[in-house]
C-alpha cells in the first residue's frame, strides 16, 4: 500500500471510529426522566388560584364548585384533614357572591362544613357522583336589575350498603360588578324540576 492509500484508509477508520463512539455515548447517556408526577384532583383544587382562571359561564362555576363538594364528599373526603377542608372551603368561598358571604361568614360556614361532614361520614355516605344540567337548560333571569341564571344540579349518594340516592338543588347565581357569575343561594328540589 502506497503512503497516500494508507493516509487515507487510516483517515476514513478514525472517522468511523468518531461517528461510532459519538452514536455510542448518544444512545448510551441515560436521557432526563419525563416528569411523571401526577397531581392529584385534591392538589390542583387545593392551589387552584379561582381569580386568575375563573369560569366564563353559571355552568362552569357550578362545575368547579361540584368537583370541590366530589371531593368533600366523595371517598376522598376521608381522607382530609381539617386544614385541607377548611382550605378547600375558602377555595369554594371564592365562587360566591358578596351577599351570599355576608349571609353566611367565614367562620361560620367553616363550622357547618365540618359538622356537615362528620354527620355524612357517620351515616356511611359516600357521594359518588354530581351532574350539572346542560348549557341549554340554564335559564337566564333579572335579578333586580342585575344579571341573573338558575341552573339545577343533580347528586348522586351511596349510603352504606343501601341503594344510591339522588337529589337535586337549584342554584341561583348573579352576575357581578366584574362580570364574573357568582352562586347567590341554592336549595333543594324535587327531581325534574325547571
Amino acid at each position: 500500500m502506497t503512503k497516500k492509500r494508507m493516509g487515507i484508509v487510516v483517515l476514513v477508520m478514525a472517522a468511523v471510529l468518531i461517528v461510532g463512539m459519538f452514536a455510542f455515548v448518544a444512545y448510551r447517556t441515560p436521557k432526563p426522566a419525563e416528569d411523571t408526577t401526577e397531581i392529584t384532583e385534591k392538589d390542583e383544587l387545593m392551589h387552584k388560584n379561582i381569580a386568575a382562571d375563573y369560569p366564563k359561564t353559571p355552568r362552569e362555576v357550578l362545575k368547579l364548585y361540584n368537583r370541590y363538594i366530589l371531593l368533600l364528599y366523595g371517598s376522598q373526603g376521608e381522607e382530609l384533614t381539617d386544614q385541607e377542608i377548611q382550605t378547600l372551603g375558602q377555595q369554594m368561598r371564592e365562587l360566591y357572591d358578596e351577599e351570599l358571604k355576608s349571609l353566611n361568614p367565614e367562620d361560620t360556614q367553616q363550622l357547618s362544613l365540618m359538622q356537615e361532614l362528620s354527620v355524612f361520614r357517620k351515616d356511611k355516605k359516600v357521594m359518588i357522583q354530581t351532574n350539572v344540567c346542560s348549557s341549554n337548560e340554564v335559564e337566564y333571569i333579572d335579578i333586580k336589575g342585575d344579571s341573573g341564571a338558575t341552573a339545577q344540579v343533580s347528586y348522586f349518594v351511596k349510603e352504606g350498603n343501601k341503594e344510591f340516592t339522588r337529589t337535586y338543588q337549584k342554584f341561583l347565581l348573579r352576575k357581578d360588578e366584574q362580570g364574573e357569575w357568582k352562586i347567590l343561594g341554592f336549595a333543594k328540589v324535587d327531581g325534574g324540576e325547571d
